[in-house]
């Protein structure tokens, strides 16, 4: 979302927020509800929708639907975004913030053109 070149330092979560800090040393604040959701959603998953090969369509299918105010995908996101959960919170965020499907994408479509053939 916001400062894309740089790597996550820490993440702390509370009940309404999830607040990112960066190498830099500045700061990102994200909401536990369905505009911070949609924010993510809007960032991370219009220009390369969820892919065969992603490793977190759980939380990806919960932003989805939390983006469009589903109660329970906000609550999903709001199970994962805890103190908890910390360690595999930040390795979603590197992960979606770093993922380019280019690759797979085009490795995809070769192999249903020469299905198609």
């Amino acid at each position: 979302m916001e400062y894309v070149e740089e790597q996550i330092k820490d993440v702390v979560m509370t009940s309404d927020n999830i607040e990112i800090t960066y190498m830099n040393n500045m700061k990102e604040v994200i909401e536990k509800n369905k505009d911070g959701y949609k924010k993510m959603y809007d960032g991370w998953l219009v220009e390369q929708p969820m892919f065969i090969s992603d490793i977190y369509k759980i939380q990806m299918r919960d932003l989805f639907f939390a983006s469009r105010g589903n109660a329970t995908n906000i609550n999903n996101l709001n199970n994962f975004f805890n103190d908890n959960n910390k360690t595999e919170v930040i390795k979603f965020l590197s992960y979606m913030r770093s993922r380019d499907l280019t690759f797979e994408r085009d490795k995809w479509n070769k192999a249903r053109l020469l299905n198609n053939l």
